[in-house]
């Protein structure tokens, strides 16, 4: 249940009364002269078309606002039915509220990835799962992958695709840097007789696998994140998953390669780029599937980003085809 407060100009209010009343919305007003204020509740999923409908209006958008709250318990005496059309997943402003400073690029973000990276390498080197995991849970990438797919649903908004983008090239690169550091002091530390040589653990060497069962967590994982997100829930349930397909593999580039395994070190490239495709596709599917995505495009904008998701498709499968046939070839 969410409760919206609507404020808008006294003189506009009948365009919000036409909606009010088209479908039958128990709402409280409140006249303050110049503007006038609206309460009502709305069940979780009724809230993604009734959003779209006042910002077709205006309200929101030219003049206005909206204010959308979550309600732990509503006693009523009034009826709260109403006939709101409900969707699978909730408004893309409020995945947008909910996601908040993770799904761009500041110094928490960069901060995050930094020690992510350092512990994903530390856990590579020792070959100690849980110190991988860890990395995993820190790891901030979730946030710009999220802010790219709700881009590619709506072509119009580029500004989410160009920040969600450098967000996670930025996330990536700071991974695979670091970890190249450590990967390099801890080969001079072998060097010098502090350490044992470093060698190549079974955990660097499984993000160097590039087959349909690696692929499949980096699927399963993009899945489960757009259908959490898509339905308003919160996000650090998935992030782990997420991270698990990205920030071990670009902390394995840099190691490897700070080792000379380069060759090892491309195919965990290739795994790293495959999942990133990967993982931007089914969260798309998913935010489309369950209705996430403006409801004022036209008819033409629409085909657009069906034309635009079918060629994703095609190019994650062209890709997946390639980087497997190259992995076959390098075996």
């Amino acid at each position: 249940m969410k409760e919206i407060q609507i404020t808008l100009p006294s003189d506009r209010k009948t365009l919000l009364d036409e909606l009010i009343k088209e479908y039958s919305v128990n709402a409280i007003s409140y006249d303050f002269g110049t503007s006038i204020r609206y309460e009502l509740t709305v069940s979780n999923y009724e809230t993604n078309i009734f959003i779209e409908e006042l910002k077709a209006r205006g309200i929101g958008a030219a003049y206005g606002t909206i204010i959308v709250r979550p309600v732990s318990l509503l006693i009523s005496s009034r009826g709260s039915k109403n006939t709101i059309p409900s969707s699978a997943g909730v408004n893309r402003q409020e995945i947008l509220a909910n996601l908040g400073d993770i799904s761009g690029f500041a110094y928490d973000y960069l901060l995050l990835s930094f020690l992510a990276s350092a512990l994903a390498a530390l856990g590579l080197l020792n070959n100690d799962a849980v110190v991988i995991i860890a990395s995993m849970i820190v790891a901030p990438l979730l946030g710009p992958i999220l802010l790219t797919s709700l881009g590619l649903l709506s072509l119009e908004t580029r500004s989410f695709i160009l920040r969600g983008v450098f967000a996670e090239f930025m996330g990536i690169i700071t991974v695979v840097i670091t970890a190249t550091f450590i990967g390099g002091f801890f080969s001079y530390l072998a060097s010098v007789n502090i350490l044992p040589p470093t060698e190549l653990t079974t955990e660097l060497l499984n993000r160097t696998r590039l087959d349909l069962a690696t692929v499949s967590l980096a699927i399963l994982g993009g899945f489960a994140a757009g259908i959490v997100v898509a339905r308003g829930l919160d996000v650090s349930i998935v992030g782990v998953a997420i991270a698990a397909s990205l920030c071990p593999p670009a902390a394995t580039i840099g190691i490897l390669t700070s080792l000379g395994e380069i060759t090892l070190a491309i195919q965990a490239l290739g795994l790293l780029l495959l999942n990133i495709f990967v993982i931007n596709l089914s969260c798309t599917l998913v935010f489309w599937i369950f209705g996430v995505k403006s409801t004022g495009i036209s008819k033409r904008q629409s085909d657009k980003v069906r034309r635009f998701i079918a060629i994703w498709i095609v190019m994650v499968t062209v890709l997946l085809l390639l980087i497997l046939i190259l992995a076959d070839l390098v075996r």
